[in-house]
């Protein structure tokens, strides 16, 4: 007790209420999840693509998914992968304060961390979408920028090494990585070109490429097959979307960060302080204003000129810098231990409103994606399969959100063909899946009986099908119920004689 209590007398009194504010932050995260019935179906992915154990998923490297799937696999609770995506989080909250330090008072660096608290990015992404490239990312981009920086302004080729690392283990997570690292690139030819004389740059570049290489060598064994999903993501359906997507993303972030502007304008109005905007040319400003910026612009850029599909929270990973760049460019004056509950007293309340809001939303809500009847359809579908074969189901193919949660939940977990819009499914042996046989759910009539052969290329062309509706409910926490259809096709084993 006696060495705590030292090792606590070397903090300061708001440090030790930041580090109580973290682990908060890990506690309320990682359990108001659980009022799910299932895991957000970005997790169930994860722990499918990490049980691979191979260097890419359809979609994204495969870090994100060896991370779920190593965790759900050591502990074998959905509250393990809460708390991974509340671990990341809080790792970000760190950095963004280590970071701050380098352009703010120790006290301003913290609040420029827990401010974001009022940032949904923070919070009901955890219990919403679940662990996923874009959580890892939550937490990689600070550590990234503040050594990317450090090494920039410092004289230490150490750092250089953990940077490469660093860098190379966020390009394995999500590509994305790069649009953080141009902006600091782009810096650095302006302000650091003689870093570039320095041997330890190139030896952390070929780091990171070399922790890369496996992805890229899979990569190219696949013909690149994920670039299929973004090829999808950014066909536009029409003209008038060129225009509304982009513009519909930029409200969203401007909507994120709301809460956290919000925060800091009451603890202006707190000190009686005018909204005054600094703006001087120097390195660091230009610094935060690139890598703040950058990222967003890149986004709207490419929405403008695609048209495509423009996710909101492929921007979330890339407001890092909210609260450090609001308390660099609106200055305030010096925060005092009154002025620093403050701000923490209205942290909790936001942190309190978004997790009742999410607890009451996933509660009474009757969505699948939530509270999949995994027990239900699993049942059912065995004991259809049984009622025609002797062999176990071993595979099971279709809509994902259908699929996945009895790959990970049911007691036999079938193999899952991820898709059958045309992705390759490098994992599954069509020699087997021919003996085998699999059972394909869908949402609509017309997409199973569409699509039902991309997950048997082996069928003769004339193979007759039947398909069949099939209906389950759903149950929220109050016990009110609603009904779905889907529709399912039994594909046979094809040396098996059906009973």
């Amino acid at each position: 007790m006696i060495k705590i209590k030292n090792l606590l007398d070397k903090f300061s009194d708001e440090q030790k209420m930041f580090g109580l504010f973290l682990l908060i932050n890990l506690v309320v995260w990682s359990l108001v999840g659980l009022i799910r019935v299932v895991l957000p179906t970005d997790s169930l992915e994860g722990i499918f693509w990490g049980s691979l154990h191979d260097f890419g998923t359809p979609k994204h490297p495969p870090f994100a998914g060896w991370l779920t799937y190593l965790t759900y696999t050591i502990f074998k609770t959905d509250l393990s992968i809460y708390t991974l995506c509340t671990v990341f989080v809080i790792v970000g909250f760190t950095y963004i304060y280590k970071l701050g330090k380098f352009f703010l008072d120790d006290k301003q660096a913290m609040l420029s961390a827990i401010i974001l608290e009022g940032c949904w990015v923070y919070t009901y992404v955890i219990s919403y979408y679940g662990f996923n490239p874009d959580v890892v990312l939550l937490g990689l981009l600070p550590i990234v920028t503040y050594y990317a920086y450090k090494c920039l302004t410092e004289d230490n080729n150490k750092n250089w090494l953990i940077l490469g690392v660093l860098v190379g283990i966020s390009f394995l997570n999500k590509y994305q990585t790069a649009l953080v690292i141009l902006p600091i690139i782009a810096w650095a030819l302006i302000f650091k070109r003689s870093i570039f004389k320095n041997i330890f740059v190139y030896i952390s570049i070929a780091i990171a490429f070399v922790i890369f290489l496996p992805h890229l060598l899979w990569m190219i064994r696949y013909e690149f097959f994920p670039l299929l999903y973004f090829e999808g993501e950014l066909t536009a359906p029409n003209w008038w979307h060129h225009i509304s997507a982009p513009l519909t993303f930029l409200l969203v972030q401007i909507a994120a960060v709301l809460g956290s502007v919000v925060i800091f304008l009451l603890l202006k109005l707190r000190q009686k302080s005018k909204i005054d905007i600094k703006f001087e040319p120097n390195e660091k400003t230009w610094f935060l204003i690139l890598v703040g910026f950058t990222p967003l612009i890149i986004h709207l850029l490419m929405g403008f000129a695609s048209g495509g599909t423009m996710r909101p929270r492929w921007g979330y990973e890339f407001l890092f810098l909210t609260g450090i760049m609001l308390f660099y460019f609106i200055p305030t004056k010096e925060i005092s231990k009154g002025d620093f509950k403050f701000t923490l007293k209205l942290a909790y309340i936001a942190m309190t409103l978004v997790a009742v809001t999410m607890l009451t939303l996933l509660g009474v809500e009757k969505n699948y994606r939530s509270r999949y009847p995994v027990s239900t359809i699993y049942n059912d579908m065995t004991r259809i399969w049984e009622s025609q074969f002797n062999t176990p189901l071993k595979y099971i193919g279709g809509y994902i959100e259908w699929t996945l949660p009895l790959t990970i939940y049911a007691p036999t977990h079938p193999t899952c063909i991820l898709d059958t819009n045309g992705y390759p499914n490098p994992w599954i042996n069509e020699e087997d899946l021919k003996k085998s046989g699999l059972i394909i759910l869908d949402r609509k009539m017309h997409e199973l009986k569409r699509d039902f052969r991309k997950s048997c290329p082996y069928l003769d062309e004339n193979y007759p099908i039947e398909a069949h509706e099939y209906r389950f409910k759903v149950k929220n926490a109050l016990n009110m119920e609603r009904e779905y259809q889907i529709f399912y096709l039994v594909i046979p084993p094809m040396n098996e004689k059906r009973k």
